[in-house]
């Protein structure tokens, strides 16, 4: 019995690196397109402006599998779930003045970004993110052709998993741009 229950998990564990190297793979030619200044990014896909940015979870979800080549597993997600609980609520605790905002509920029960975020309100609900930058020539690539419209105001840029990118001006989040297939016509 033992020796079949490894047969059927070395099979099982070939697909996750396959999954793991597709990944990889796909993730060195997006850094390759960004990096070599190709405003076109990844062929038929779009970037697109906006109004609400990722949600914790959903980053979570993208960098584990991203990370293991499979979605998290129960136990992982209440220990994940657990952690961001104790940062929203020592954030919340910490700055009680964001029960006045606007955002407020998108921070608190939906734990997503919006517009207006604060760096310390983004790194409770997503963590550091993968890249940032302060350069406006790689910010213009990252947001194709909405540069126009945001270059006045943004000042950095936070990348996340799953084609998400933040701008920041001084203060919070002033643009939101998420990378990914065009939408089916």
């Amino acid at each position: 019995m033992t020796g079949h229950r490894v047969a059927v998990r070395a099979g099982v564990g070939a697909v996750r690196w396959r999954a793991a190297g597709a990944a990889l793979a796909l993730l060195a030619l997006l850094g390759v397109s960004l990096t070599t200044g190709c405003a076109s990014g990844l062929a038929g896909d779009t970037i697109v402006r906006t109004g609400t940015g990722p949600n914790a979870k959903e980053v979570f979800t993208t960098r584990t599998v991203m990370a293991y080549g499979r979605g998290p597993s129960f136990d992982e997600t209440r220990r994940w779930q657990d952690q961001v609980d104790e940062r929203v609520f020592r954030y919340l605790r910490d700055h009680p003045e964001i029960e006045r905002a606007e955002r407020y509920s998108d921070f608190r029960f939906y734990r997503q970004v919006t517009p207006g975020s604060t760096r310390g309100e983004v790194r409770a609900l997503l963590d550091d993110p993968d890249e940032r930058t302060i350069d406006a020539a790689l910010m213009a690539v990252l947001a194709g052709g909405n540069w126009t419209g945001m270059q006045g105001k943004a000042r950095e840029a936070w990348v996340y998993p799953g084609g998400w990118v933040l701008y920041f001006d001084d203060k919070a989040v002033v643009d939101i741009t998420r990378r990914g297939p065009p939408p089916d016509s």
